[in-house]
């Protein structure tokens, strides 16, 4: 049984409780720390039925005549005439208009694996499609920043947790050289830990390694309760736009993330998910293409990042903390028969917060005339420019540290301002 899995079946994760309301509005310790959210999109999100590009319209009508959006019912975004969004991105859209978002067209990389597992894996530890790293590029980065890690941690100068996972599993996302860098944290439930022994006799072999890591994980959770509870017994009252818990995950997710930023926590990085974009079949209703799954996961997606962001300014923390999505990979050009869409290559990236250079990086997709099932979408740009750009532009990584931490090199992407 591989680390994983292992970690997974352990049922590891601690959990923390849902905070009662409090009555006083946006008390939050001011910490000027540079925050990054990861949202991702679990199963491959259909970018092109994201983010639609209007000069390829008949093509991409001839490509997927089952799954198009029509032409009137498209949001289109200020000042952008050849692009569009899909019609449950209300609040994406709203948020474009005031300058808080960015896409970035075309994002992936060479000889694309179509394989959940491979290429999640791939895109959480930063390798290429022929190496296999077992580290995640997230956690080499705060390896930088937690040296030496876990011996020594939490102390006066870094009390919090590294990262936060939002969930009910680990990642290979905060997968360092000796342990897993995050807490992972349950939206659900109440947070308890568990006494754990420092030390005890081991198993034999790889049962034995298993076991004691999750030993040192479950002790490193304990290190940290104490300002994980101090952070969430910090009185807030959340944006007004957060739907009922359980109706929205990813929303429950965020709204978790905002009451430990407002609480002071300086985590450098969260994750936080979106189960259910694997579309293969009813992306779209037959009498509706507007509608179906795939609306209903857009929808869940731009009014979690809404709420989220409705919190933020509301921290007064515009300029601390940005986001962005991702997905294992996008989907193929042409649609199916049964009205959804097989795994593609590469994909629309969002980026979101005041400090995004806003606008649309890259062109549109450009759809074939003769469309056949084995079409993909060209790539652009090599997800580790991406990540490279985001540790250079938002946390002001060196060069030296970003060769260290992305191998190969990238070109620069102005996702931030300067």
């Amino acid at each position: 049984m591989n680390r994983k899995k292992f970690i997974k079946n352990a049922g590891i994760a601690a959990l923390f409780p849902f905070v009662l309301d409090a009555l006083q509005a946006c008390n939050t310790r001011q910490t000027g720390n540079r925050i990054f959210v990861i949202i991702q999109l679990d199963g491959g999100n259909d970018g092109l039925n994201t983010l639609i590009p209007l000069d390829n319209y008949q093509l991409l009508a001839a490509s997927r005549p089952n799954l198009l959006i029509p032409e009137n019912k498209v949001l289109r975004m200020k000042g952008v005439s050849q692009t569009a969004l899909h019609p449950a991105l209300e609040g994406i859209k709203d948020m474009y208009d005031d300058k808080l978002i960015s896409f970035v067209q075309g994002v992936g990389y060479h000889n694309p694996s179509y394989s959940h597992f491979r290429s999640s894996d791939i895109w959480l530890t930063g390798s290429d499609s022929a190496t296999v790293l077992n580290t995640g590029w997230s956690a080499r980065y705060l390896q930088t920043r937690y040296n030496g890690y876990p011996t020594g941690f939490p102390n006066s100068e870094h009390p919090e947790p590294p990262a936060i996972k939002i969930g009910d599993t680990g990642t290979y996302l905060f997968q360092g050289n000796e342990m897993d860098m995050s807490i992972v944290i349950d939206p659900a439930g109440g947070f308890e830990t568990q006494e754990v022994e420092a030390s005890s006799s081991e198993l034999m072999g790889m049962a034995g390694r298993e076991t004691k890591s999750i030993r040192e994980m479950l002790l490193q959770a304990q290190k940290y309760s104490k300002v994980m509870k101090e952070a969430l017994a910090i009185p807030f009252n959340h944006s007004k736009l957060y739907p009922e818990p359980g109706n929205n995950p990813l929303a429950d997710q965020l709204k978790r993330v905002a009451q430990l930023i407002n609480g002071g926590l300086q985590t450098s990085v969260y994750l936080v998910d979106l189960k259910g974009f694997d579309t293969h079949n009813t992306q779209v209703e037959s009498d509706n293409t507007t509608k179906g799954v795939h609306a209903n996961l857009l929808s869940k997606l731009s009014q979690a990042i809404t709420c989220f962001w409705d919190d933020i300014q509301c921290m007064g923390k515009e300029n601390e903390v940005a986001g962005m999505t991702f997905s294992e990979f996008g989907r193929r050009i042409m649609s199916n028969a049964s009205f959804g869409t097989d795994h593609g290559s590469s994909q629309p990236i969002l980026f979101f917060g005041s400090k995004v250079k806003h606008g649309i990086i890259g062109t549109n997709p450009v759809i074939p005339e003769k469309i056949t099932v084995n079409d993909n979408l060209a790539l652009q740009y090599d997800y580790r420019a991406i990540y490279a750009s985001v540790l250079k532009q938002w946390y002001g990584a060196s060069n030296e540290v970003i060769s260290n931490v992305i191998p190969g090199k990238f070109p620069e992407i102005e996702i931030f301002k300067s």
